[in-house]
Formats: structure tokens, C-alpha cells, sequence
């Protein structure tokens, strides 16, 4: 015992020694991403990180440390790394900003998005402001709940001023697209969708639609807006976003849904299946409880609202139907076919 005392003492010491270094390194980053500031250098160097997870994989060679081990290490310090960088002060966007549901937690996001950037942010929300508080805003949010968007987006359009950038955040587009394209007519209006909740520690790697809808000024201010972040910025039309959206956001929500509805169903208790789990199901749960906890509201108004859902629920009976009559068979090519055919659409 004495023996197997100190081995663990001499691994808590490595560890120390461990996160001592990774801090250190992390520190470097830091002043890194400060010199590409200085020298209007992009935080992003894809090549660079490529480099950086092959030297982990040839220092992990032919020794007792697994090469997904060192993969991962070297992908969690970058993501770190990178994470710092992004949260040092940089481009300013020192605008007058009203958030028109500010107080909502994806309102609170991006009004802390832009205060982070040196802007001046009013918020009005029912229990705090008016409408003519956007008056003078140089750029008006509207995050408010979807059926709302259109009455306030019209709103909007009557107080702002004529050169106010206006956008909505809202997951669906098309049960108010017809106002949105008529106001753009008129002014800079265009639609925003970030692709990831407000618990985001970092906007980084993560994607921003933004949806153009007639007024060719918006996009582009909007695409500068969030251009330094470290985003994805993906332009598309209103109609087309929310018929990626009706796969990307209800398709996912409503196949967990039918995952854990169908565990439910089973009459098995949770615990017994969770200690029975396989790695698939274990990865199923990783999505599956988050979904169960979310706003059930919003999730109904992703899949009600998007005039694309009923085709996609149509597209999602029919693969079900052939899922489950390939299972059922005797005869297994069909099935294997499914399967074939999957990985050959992943591959393109």
C-alpha cells in the first residue's frame, strides 16, 4: 500500500505539473492573439491547428498514450486557446443598440454581445421601455417570441430611424417573410439566426444565418457585425433557411423527442436501460436529455410555424417506413442498401 501511496502521489504531481502548463500555454495564446490584433492579423489559423494536432500524434507515437488521447488534448487546448483569443478587445462596434426583448435569455446574449464591443445598449421588454426608446438606434434587434416578430418588426420600421439596420433573431422566417421583405423594400431590414443557444461560452466555430430579404446594405452590415467573432457566416434566402431549418433544427428537436417518447413508452425504467446502454445510446442520451429540458413553447412554434415542417415529417414517415420494413425482413440487402446509402451521402 505504501508503494501504490506514492504512485498516486506521483500522479497527483504530474497533474499539477500538468495544468500548470496547460495554463502557460494558454497565457502564450493570449499574448498571441493579442500581437494579431495589433497587426490586423485573423485569430484563426486552420493550418496552424492542423500542425498543432499533428505534433500531438507524432509526440504520442510509440509510446503507452492512445492517439485519440493526444488528438483530443490537442483539440481541447486549441478550442481554449482559441476561446481567449476571441475574448480579447477588438474590433469596436460603438453603436446606439435597442434589443426588443432584451430580457429574454437569447436577448440578454446579444445584448451582451454588443456591450462587449463598446456599444450603448437600451432593452425594452415588457417590463422595461417602450418601443420609442429605438427612436435613435443606430441598430434594432428584434428577439421576441416568433409569433410576435411580425407586429414588432412593423413597429419597429414606424420609430427607427430611416438608416437604422434593423434584423430579427427568430428560428423561423416564412410565418412573417412577406413583411420582412416588404419593410426591406424600404430600409435596411434583412433576418439573423444564430445557430447556437445563449449558454454559448463562445461564439467561435459556431454558424450565423443571415437571411437576406431584398436589401443588399443590411446583409453586409450585418455580415460585418459578426464577421471578427470567429463565426461561420452562411447568407441564404428567407424561404431556404427555413427549409434547411425544417431538417437542421425540427427534424433533430423531433427525433430526440420520438427517442426518449419511445423510451418512455417502453415500460422499461430509465436507470435499467441507462445501465444496459451501448456507446450509440449513451451518444443518443447526450442529445436527448438536453432536449427533453428545453423551452417546449419554442420548440412547438420551430415545427408549427416553418411552412416546410409538413414536408419533412412527410420525408421522415417515409424513411421510418423503410427503415422498419428493412429491419423486419428476412432478407438483408435491403437494409444493407440503407446503410450503404447513408455513408454514401455522408461521403459526398
Amino acid at each position: 500500500m505504501n508503494d501504490l501511496d506514492t504512485l498516486r502521489k506521483m500522479i497527483g504531481d504530474i497533474d499539477s505539473e500538468i495544468i500548470r502548463l496547460m495554463i502557460k500555454r494558454n497565457d502564450v495564446a493570449g499574448i498571441i492573439g493579442e500581437v494579431k490584433i495589433r497587426n490586423d492579423i485573423p485569430l484563426r489559423n486552420k493550418d496552424v491547428e492542423k500542425e498543432v494536432i499533428e505534433r500531438y500524434l507524432k509526440l504520442s507515437e510509440n509510446s503507452s498514450l492512445p492517439a485519440d488521447v493526444a488528438e483530443f488534448v490537442g483539440k481541447a487546448l486549441i478550442s481554449a486557446s482559441v476561446d481567449l483569443q476571441y475574448s480579447l478587445p477588438r474590433k469596436r462596434i460603438e453603436k446606439n443598440v435597442t434589443v426588443i426583448g432584451g430580457k429574454g435569455k437569447m436577448g440578454q446574449w446579444i445584448s451582451g454581445y454588443f456591450e462587449d464591443r463598446g456599444s450603448v445598449v437600451n432593452v425594452v421588454d415588457v417590463s422595461a421601455g417602450s418601443m420609442n426608446d429605438a427612436e435613435n438606434s443606430d441598430i434594432v434587434v428584434i428577439s421576441v417570441p416568433i409569433p410576435s416578430a411580425a407586429s414588432v418588426l412593423k413597429e419597429a420600421e414606424r420609430v427607427c430611424r430611416k438608416d437604422a439596420l434593423i434584423f430579427d433573431i427568430s428560428s423561423v422566417k416564412t410565418s412573417f417573410s412577406s413583411v420582412l421583405k416588404d419593410a426591406a423594400e424600404r430600409r435596411k431590414v434583412c433576418s439573423v439566426h444564430p445557430m447556437f443557444g445563449p449558454s454559448s461560452r463562445s461564439a467561435v466555430d459556431r454558424r450565423m444565418i443571415i437571411c437576406d430579404c431584398g436589401n443588399n446594405e443590411a446583409v453586409s452590415e450585418a455580415a460585418e457585425i459578426f464577421s471578427d467573432e470567429g463565426m461561420d457566416i452562411i447568407i441564404t434566402g428567407v424561404e431556404r433557411h427555413d427549409e434547411l431549418m425544417s431538417y437542421v433544427l425540427a427534424l433533430a428537436h423531433a427525433s430526440n423527442i420520438v427517442f426518449f417518447t419511445a423510451l418512455r413508452s417502453s415500460g422499461i425504467p430509465f436507470n435499467e436501460l441507462k445501465s444496459a446502454g451501448s456507446t450509440t445510446f449513451d451518444k443518443m442520451l447526450g442529445t436527448c436529455i438536453p432536449v427533453s429540458g428545453e423551452n417546449a413553447s419554442l420548440y412547438h412554434d420551430i415545427q408549427r410555424l416553418n411552412v416546410s415542417t409538413e414536408k419533412m415529417w412527410t420525408v421522415f414517415e417515409k424513411a421510418f417506413g423503410e427503415v422498419k420494413d428493412a429491419s423486419l425482413s428476412n432478407d438483408p440487402e435491403r437494409f444493407t442498401e440503407l446503410m450503404e446509402l447513408g455513408k454514401k451521402y455522408f461521403e459526398e
